[in-house]
């Protein structure tokens, strides 16, 4: 035993005495890996759990906690329509509390209202099943194989690490088709086989978006109502075995920036490429045009081989069409 130690047994009774219920009470309280929200006047703090549990801290620009004269309204947007459920401030903690519906999609997209001092802080959040500690784990394992700064994607979109997959999201501005390639350790497209992609957007509103293989299978695609870039973007790239989520430049400790000061993602571009695809299979061989509908061949062409001894992709261009 060691003199002058806490744990000597002549000062257990003094240890004791000094922890009491009201101090344990009084001690701060902080969320562990919140998902946090900066507004003009302070920042929100989210942790969802995945029964739909809610905490959220409310605090000041300079990081102290608001706890006094703050409300708000979560709602849950679901398939059987909208659920409204009250954020209440809890004495002991501090934080703005909920009990949600459980969450069961792999992204519920919920609408929260917070009022403070009778100013209302807007947002909305796209979360995984598993809660908004899937998206700071998801930005962890990004964080081990970062981007090279100011690097876009061969279409001119946004790349983003989604668990051991790199993607390029990007959206044609004029059509609002929006793909998602998955890119090799060149950053070169490669078939999306067995994945599925869901992507959520806000900006101006905000939208969920379920993706599907297009024909050829080099990427996924869906439309966009919103031809405008979005500054939030949650992705859901699922394995028949499990699904990764990220929230697309999101760093855990970092907060995401929202209202009129927030940074767009640059995934709303001008493409060459049209709606329309066509595919042609021949053995081991899927040949995807990306061209105009009129079949005068002048779009863009890429083989891929699938089967036999020359796998892998050869890009050819045609007319005046090109191929990123």
């Amino acid at each position: 035993m060691i003199a002058g130690s806490p744990f000597a047994a002549g000062c257990k009774t003094t240890a004791e005495a000094s922890v009491t219920e009201e101090s344990v009470e009084a001690a701060p309280v902080a969320l562990e890996e919140p998902l946090t929200e900066e507004h003009d006047g302070g920042s929100v703090g989210w942790e969802f759990a995945a029964d739909g549990a809610v905490r959220a801290a409310v605090k000041t620009p300079d990081g102290k906690p608001i706890d006094k004269d703050v409300s708000g309204t979560l709602t849950w947007k679901g398939p059987n329509g909208d659920a409204q459920v009250p954020l209440a401030l809890d004495p002991k903690t501090g934080f703005l509390i909920a009990a949600g519906p459980r969450l069961e999609a792999d992204l519920t997209e919920v609408k929260y209202n917070v009022v403070v001092s009778g100013k209302p802080w807007n947002g909305t959040l796209h979360v995984p099943a598993g809660g908004t500690k899937v998206i700071v784990e998801g930005a962890r394992k990004a964080e081990k194989r970062p981007i090279p700064p100011g690097k876009t994607g061969p279409n001119g979109g946004v790349i983003q690490v989604v668990g051991d997959d790199t993607i390029e999201v990007v959206a044609d501005k004029t059509s609002g088709q929006v793909r998602v390639y998955v890119l090799d350790a060149n950053f070169k497209p490669i078939p999306v086989g067995d994945r599925k992609i869901k992507l959520g957007f806000v900006g101006s509103g905000s939208e969920l978006i379920l993706l599907k293989p297009a024909p050829g299978g080099l990427y996924c695609t869906g439309t966009i109502a919103a031809k405008v870039n979005p500054v939030k973007l949650t992705v859901v790239v699922a394995h028949p075995t499990h699904a990764d989520v990220v929230l697309v430049g999101y760093r855990p400790g970092v907060h995401v920036v929202v209202g009129p000061s927030a940074p767009s993602l640059n995934v709303v571009v001008a493409t060459t490429w049209n709606v329309g695809v066509k595919v042609q299979t021949n053995p081991g061989v899927v040949v995807v045009h990306d061209d105009d509908d009129d079949d005068d061949d002048d779009g863009r062409r890429v083989h891929i081989h699938v089967h036999g001894k020359h796998k892998g992709k050869h890009k050819h261009k045609h007319g005046r069409g090109h191929w990123h």
